[in-house]
C-alpha cells in the first residue's frame, strides 16, 4: 500500500488509489492533476480534508473545539503542517464571510482593452491591474498587465469551435474573458498567482452573461421586507449553486471550466462564415469589449457616495 508524503507528488495509472495514511491531525491539501496520453495536463484540482485525532470523552473543550472543525493538537507538539492547518482555518472561514457579504466579482481594475498589432508587436488583450474575489471569497490579485496573445490564440483554435463561437446577432466569433485563481503550495510564496483565459462560447446564440446576485427590489414600502426575505434565501450551501464539491458552474461559466473562475469581459471579434464553409474568417473592424456585463463588488464608500451621502 503506497503512502503519501507531503510536498512529494505521488504518480499512478490507476483510477482510484487506496493509501496509507501517516499524516497527522490537521487539515491537508490534495492536488489532482490528470495527464492524457499526449502528455498534457488538466487543470489542478484540490481537496482540503481534515484528519482528527481521537478525542478524550471527558475533554469536554476538545471536543467543542472539534465540533466547529477547529484544529487542535493531539500530540502535543505544534509542527509545520499544524500552523498550515491553522491559516488554512482561519483563511477559510474569512473567506466564507467575504463570499456572503459581498458576492464575488470586481472589486478594483482588471479592465479588459484590445490593442491592435503594429510594427513592433501583435494584436493583444490586456487584462489591468486590479483585484477581484471569486465565490470562495478567495481574493485574486492581478498585480501588473496581463497580456493574451489575440491573434495567436485566434489561430490555434480548431475550427469546429470557431464554427461554434461564431454568432450571427454579433456578426463574429464570440469569446469570453475570465480570471482564476490558482493557489501556490505552502511555503512557495505569500501572494497564490492568477490565471487569465478565454473561452469561445459554443452555446446557441445569444450565449449567457453573468446573472445579477440579487433579485430587482422596487422602491415601495415593502422594500425593506423585500430585501429581508431575500436575505433569507441567500444561503446556497447544498442548493442548486453549490453541493459538498463545492460551488457548481454558473451560467457564464463553459463546460469543465473551473466554477469559481471569475468574469471579466465579452469579446466580439468581427469575422464572416465563407459561402463553402470552413472557419470564420476575420474581418477589419475593430474588436468590441463589453467590460460592463461582468458582476462588479461595489464598496460601501462609493454607494453612499452615490446616492448622496
Amino acid at each position: 500500500m503506497p503512502t503519501l508524503e507531503l510536498q512529494r507528488p505521488f504518480e499512478t495509472t490507476e483510477p482510484r488509489l487506496r493509501v496509507e495514511s501517516i499524516l497527522l491531525p490537521g487539515r491537508h491539501r490534495f492536488r489532482l492533476i490528470v495527464v492524457d496520453n499526449d502528455g498534457i495536463e488538466s487543470d489542478p484540482v484540490d481537496t482540503l480534508v481534515t484528519i482528527v485525532g481521537q478525542v478524550p470523552s471527558s475533554d469536554a473543550i476538545v471536543r467543542a473545539r472539534e465540533a466547529r472543525g477547529r484544529v487542535f493538537y493531539a500530540t502535543g507538539v505544534l509542527l509545520a503542517q499544524h500552523l498550515d492547518a491553522e491559516q488554512l482555518y482561519d483563511h477559510r472561514w474569512l473567506a466564507r464571510a467575504l463570499s456572503y457579504l459581498h458576492g464575488s466579482g470586481t472589486i478594483a481594475g482588471l479592465e479588459v482593452t484590445w490593442e491592435k498589432a503594429t510594427d513592433s508587436r501583435s494584436e493583444r488583450l490586456v487584462v489591468k491591474p486590479g483585484i477581484a474575489l471569486d465565490r470562495l471569497g478567495r481574493i485574486i490579485e492581478v498585480p501588473r498587465d496581463a497580456d493574451l496573445p489575440l491573434d495567436r490564440w485566434f489561430d490555434g483554435q480548431s475550427d469546429a469551435d470557431l464554427i461554434g463561437g461564431f454568432k450571427t446577432s454579433f456578426a463574429g466569433v464570440v469569446a469570453d474573458v475570465f480570471v482564476r485563481l490558482v493557489s501556490g503550495e505552502p511555503g512557495e510564496t505569500p501572494r497564490s498567482a492568477y490565471e487569465v483565459k478565454l473561452y469561445l462560447r459554443q452555446e446557441p446564440d445569444p450565449p449567457p452573461l453573468p446573472p445579477p446576485a440579487w433579485p430587482v427590489f422596487t422602491r415601495t414600502d415593502g422594500a425593506r421586507r423585500e430585501l429581508q426575505d431575500a436575505i433569507f434565501a441567500a444561503w446556497h450551501e447544498g442548493d442548486d449553486s453549490s453541493d459538498q464539491g463545492g460551488p457548481k458552474s454558473l451560467p457564464e461559466h463553459v463546460l469543465g471550466q473551473d466554477p469559481t473562475s471569475v468574469f471579466l469581459a465579452r469579446l466580439v471579434l468581427p469575422a464572416t462564415l465563407p459561402a463553402t464553409g470552413g472557419r470564420p474568417i476575420r474581418t477589419a473592424g475593430d474588436v468590441v469589449v463589453d467590460n460592463r456585463s461582468r458582476r462588479f463588488v461595489y464598496p460601501p464608500a462609493a454607494l453612499a457616495r452615490w446616492v448622496g451621502l
